[in-house]
Formats: structure tokens, C-alpha cells, sequence
């Protein structure tokens, strides 16, 4: 079997279908269809079966298909690793990080990293960190930098940069906000800001409340993304949300509620992830070095010990 036959069962797989595989694939339709009926006679068993929309996997496709995809990221880093033993550097990093994090905190790393190595190039994305950890599963980042994930994730490696905080934020003229103190049972009836139920920060609020047995927050705007911009909709209204301090562009008008962290613990430790085993580049180990060094650019932040 060659890693041509990997990129055909992940096509197929991916396509839901041979004739949309074959397709993406610039082949015919009776090629690949030739070439998984060979792929399965090698295996000694079905890895497709049809379905009224295509194909789907079988239970033996399905335990493959991890395995290929696997070994086929493998062998993309041994590319990527070859490359940059021969030119000394690697010239493309993809990163993503979680809009929670100050962006110019990850903006001036990268700039540092760019003027340190002229010939380095990147891809900039920035995703809620569920879907950082599926594109760093899928290939599609090279590192990602978010909180640590609540639990050990299956593939991943975690290195610690630095400790920060979120914090509960309202408009200045919120009825709370002459509380010296807030509690979770003082927020009974507000409305709030939040991203969907796959996003941490929604989990968190959600999992803070019904340890206190009160129900679940009202959600007046909920969205599928998250990003600073957001507080725009706080400002001038009633609603509550959760969100990061960045002191290089302060919100005017927003403000920080007294919210204890026996309430709601929103301390948190970021870190680098990245695939367990996969290659690590030179800009990659560089990039994680200067977030390291960061020391009091957040509030109430340090540097995390390993």
C-alpha cells in the first residue's frame, strides 16, 4: 500500500462519496473505484458500504481511517522536517489562537518572530479552541495557542506559556456595579452575551451555576464566535458576558464585576499545543519561546512553571 492509497480512503471519506472523491482528486470515477476495491482486498475486508447518500465507513473503515490519517500526517512531517534540515529553517508557520487572548499580545510575538527571521512566513487564524484543537487534529495548524484544555486530550502536547484571567464585564451604568462583592445568585435574572455550548467559557458559566443548583443563565446573544468586538454590545446595555482584559486596548465604558473566584474561577493557564509526536519547527519552537518570555503584560499575570 503507498500513501497514494491513504489520500484516496480520506477522500472518499471526506466526500461522503467515490464520484465527489474522484473529482477532488482530478481521477475517474471507475479508477478510484478500482482503487478501493484494491485497497480493500489487500486489508482482507470491507472499509465502505453504500448508503442512499454515497458511502459510509464500516466499523473496520472506521478504526483505518484513523490510522491513515495519522500515519499521512506523520509523513507530512517527515516532509516538513527534511525540508527544513535542508534550508535550515522551515518557512511557513500556521498558528491559531483563541480570541480570548489579547491580540496584541499574539500580534507583537509574531511581529518579533517575523523581524528576527526575515524569510519566515505565516498563517494567521483565530477560532473558539474547540475548533483550534480540531484543525490541529485535522493538520490544518502547525500550533495553536489557547487556555489548557479542561481535561488531557488524546494526540496533544501542551507547553505552558503564561498565567492570566477572564473576567465578568458589564456596561459602567450596570445595575450591578456599585456591588463591592457579586455573587452567582446575584446574577439570577440578568442577560447575557455568551458563545455556543462547544465553547469553554460557556461551559464554565454553565457548570459554575449548577454547582450552586441555579439555573442556567439567560442567554440573550448567543454567538458561534468570539472576539473583543463583542463588548460593543455590552456597552450601553443590561447584558453580562466573559471576557479577556487586553490593557493595550481598553474597553471605555465596560467594566470588571467583583465576581470571587470561589463563584466562578476564571483564572486559567495558556499554552502552545500542538500534535503529540508531530514536528515541532524551528519558528514554531521560536514563536513558543517568545510567549514564554511574556511577564507582565497581562493583569495579574506570571510565568507559568513547567
Amino acid at each position: 500500500m503507498e500513501t497514494r492509497d491513504l489520500e484516496y480512503l480520506l477522500e472518499v471519506e471526506r466526500c461522503g462519496g467515490v464520484g465527489k472523491a474522484a473529482e477532488a482528486l482530478s481521477m475517474s470515477q471507475p479508477a478510484l473505484t478500482k482503487a478501493i476495491k484494491r485497497i480493500e482486498a489487500e486489508v482482507g475486508v470491507p472499509l465502505f458500504m453504500r448508503n442512499p447518500t454515497g458511502v459510509a465507513l464500516t466499523p473496520y473503515g472506521k478504526a483505518f481511517i484513523e490510522r491513515a490519517r495519522r500515519i499521512t500526517l506523520d509523513f507530512d512531517d517527515a516532509l516538513k522536517e527534511l525540508a527544513a534540515i535542508h534550508s535550515g529553517e522551515l518557512g511557513v508557520l500556521r498558528v491559531g489562537y483563541s480570541p480570548s487572548i489579547p491580540d496584541t499580545l499574539i500580534l507583537r510575538s509574531c511581529r518579533r518572530l517575523l523581524n528576527e527571521r526575515p524569510a519566515a512566513k505565516l498563517r494567521l487564524r483565530r477560532n473558539i479552541a474547540t475548533d483550534l484543537f480540531r484543525q490541529i487534529s485535522a493538520g490544518e495548524l502547525d500550533l495553536a495557542i489557547a487556555p489548557a484544555p479542561a481535561v488531557s486530550i488524546e494526540y496533544f502536547e501542551t507547553t505552558p506559556l503564561f498565567n492570566d484571567r477572564l473576567y465578568l464585564m458589564a456596561d459602567k451604568n450596570h445595575s450591578l456595579g456599585e456591588k463591592s462583592s457579586v455573587k452567582l445568585k446575584d446574577l439570577l435574572g440578568q442577560e447575557w452575551l455568551l458563545p455556543g455550548s462547544n465553547a469553554a467559557i460557556r461551559q464554565l458559566v454553565s457548570s459554575a451555576f449548577k454547582r450552586q443548583g441555579l439555573p442556567e443563565p439567560s442567554i440573550r446573544v448567543q454567538t458561534d464566535f468570539a472576539i473583543p468586538a463583542l463588548l460593543e454590545l455590552v456597552r450601553g446595555s443590561q447584558m453580562l458576558c466573559i471576557a479577556g482584559h487586553d490593557p493595550e486596548n481598553p474597553q471605555r465604558g465596560v467594566i470588571h464585576l467583583p465576581l470571587a473566584d470561589t463563584e466562578l474561577d476564571l483564572k486559567r493557564e495558556v499554552c502552545a499545543i500542538h500534535r503529540s509526536g508531530g514536528f515541532v519547527s524551528p519558528l514554531a519552537t521560536r514563536l513558543i519561546d517568545i510567549l514564554r518570555s511574556i511577564d507582565g503584560t497581562m493583569p495579574n499575570s506570571s510565568k507559568a512553571r513547567r
